[in-house]
């Protein structure tokens, strides 16, 4: 008998071992970001940097959840999410989506807004700004017993912002990665 249940244990432990192992590697490919971080690369000419790495979850909650849905003022997807490092950076995006799944700013909307945590002031596009989306991959997932559609990506750009009304502008690139929920 104590035989069987220590045999069964082992067995046990051995399904966990191997299914904590076996990544999701579809077509034998990572999945972005398979570290399981976002991250943020920002420069502001002049010698201004946001960087850093934000945990996709914590707890077994899932930070910086980007969404997908359909917007019919825009007639079309809309990309929305915030990623935040507290106490040091906030991004907030809010993109529409052509049918190649390429990035642009519809209207008056900031499209992307960052800066420095708990500051009321953010940097906003001052102009046109140059975007391409990359590993653009869409998730579907449950939150709070409703389906929603979330995205991985790369978000790569460049141009012109102005921190909040009376800064500035100042050239900025930059790149944001956001990781598979």
């Amino acid at each position: 008998m104590k035989k069987t249940m220590i045999q069964t244990l082992i067995g046990m432990m051995a399904l966990c071992l191997m299914s904590a192992c076996s990544g999701n590697d579809e077509d034998g490919v990572d999945p972005i970001n398979s570290n399981g971080a976002h991250t943020y690369d920002i420069t502001l000419e002049g010698g201004g940097k946001f960087s850093g790495e934000v945990p996709k979850e914590v707890m077994g909650t899932y930070n910086a959840v980007m969404f997908v849905e359909y917007n019919e003022e825009i007639d079309g997807e809309l990309l929305t999410g915030l990623l935040f490092e507290t106490g040091k950076f906030q991004f907030g995006v809010g993109l529409s989506l052509d049918d190649n799944d390429q990035p642009s700013i519809v209207g008056n909307g900031p499209g992307l807004v960052f800066g420095e945590w708990g500051t009321e002031d953010k940097y906003r596009p001052a102009g046109p700004v140059s975007m391409t989306l990359e590993n653009y991959k869409e998730h579907n997932i449950s939150m709070y017993g409703e389906e929603a559609t979330a995205a991985s990506y790369t978000l790569t750009f460049q141009g012109d912002f102005k921190l909040g009304d009376e800064g500035e502008e100042v050239a900025v690139t930059g790149e944001i990665v956001i990781a598979a929920p």
